[in-house]
């Protein structure tokens, strides 16, 4: 957490100066969820800079105004290169309540989630991503979000997207700034099946000389390559664990890179 520290003359004909305090995240970990949401609204310009800074500082809105626009300037550099850090494994925003009905985010680095439950998760937010339809957001946070201690259920988005169209838009909107951060931490641990980011925007030659990935916007056509013949236990398949799958998935690439090396295509 990052100490800030505002001085300022409140009579002009006076040199009295005084000083407030205040603290900026640093870190995601230091995130909190409103400050999580302020930075939503940031990004979809629905609030001003004096509003983003007393949020994000727990100054108040008189000492943020009492600052010039060179000073302002220098504490939004802060969000800066808070933005540039390090990707994030967890969803900051804990519960979403709906309706009388309480939705838990999934545990820290994904643990307990499956891998049909990443399926749903990952593709209805590659649809947003595409669309900006609010009703593949809505299905992407009912597939994300879960009641307390239940297991997931296809079931479960079909129930809960319409609550969660009446919540809060740019809470929403804060759950996908957040699971960009955390698709980024699964793109660093597992970098032969997750496209990473500076790989993105290479020429095809360059992309060429790259590992071949697998397509992350393809889940389906993954999971039915790891079931393969063995439809009776289809659903068994969809219960493993997400990072089971995607260590599976790591070692097949590999080996398969080592086949087309040794000529043994």
């Amino acid at each position: 957490m990052r100490k800030v520290s505002i001085q300022y003359k409140p009579f002009k004909k006076f040199n009295h100066i005084r000083t407030f305090h205040g603290n900026f995240p640093s870190t995601w970990d230091e995130t909190s969820p409103k400050q999580l949401i302020a930075i939503a609204c940031l990004m979809k310009q629905t609030i001003s800079d004096v509003q983003f800074l007393v949020i994000m500082t727990g100054l108040s809105k008189r000492n943020i105004k009492s600052l010039d626009d060179y000073q302002r300037f220098h504490l939004i550099e802060l969000f800066d290169t808070f933005q540039s850090g390090l990707p994030y494994n967890e969803f900051i925003i804990k519960t979403i309540p709906c309706s009388g009905t309480i939705l838990y985010r999934p545990k820290p680095k994904l643990k307990g989630v499956t891998f049909g439950q990443f399926i749903f998760m990952d593709t209805h937010f590659i649809n947003y991503q595409e669309s900006s339809d609010v009703n593949d957001l809505n299905q992407f946070i009912a597939a994300t979000y879960l009641p307390s201690e239940k297991k997931f259920k296809e079931q479960f988005i079909e129930d809960n997207f319409e609550l969660i169209g009446e919540t809060d838009l740019l809470t929403r909107e804060a759950i996908v700034i957040n699971y960009h951060l955390i698709r980024d931490w699964l793109s660093d641990v597992y970098p032969l099946v997750f496209q990473k980011k500076s790989e993105e925007n290479l020429n095809e030659p360059e992309k060429k000389k790259l590992p071949k990935k697998k397509d992350a916007n393809s889940w389906i056509k993954v999971f039915d390559g790891l079931v393969g013949d063995d439809i009776v236990n289809e659903d068994n398949y969809a219960k493993l664990p997400l990072h089971n799958v995607l260590r599976h998935l790591t070692n097949q690439i590999k080996t398969n890179a080592k086949i087309k090396r040794n000529g043994k295509v």
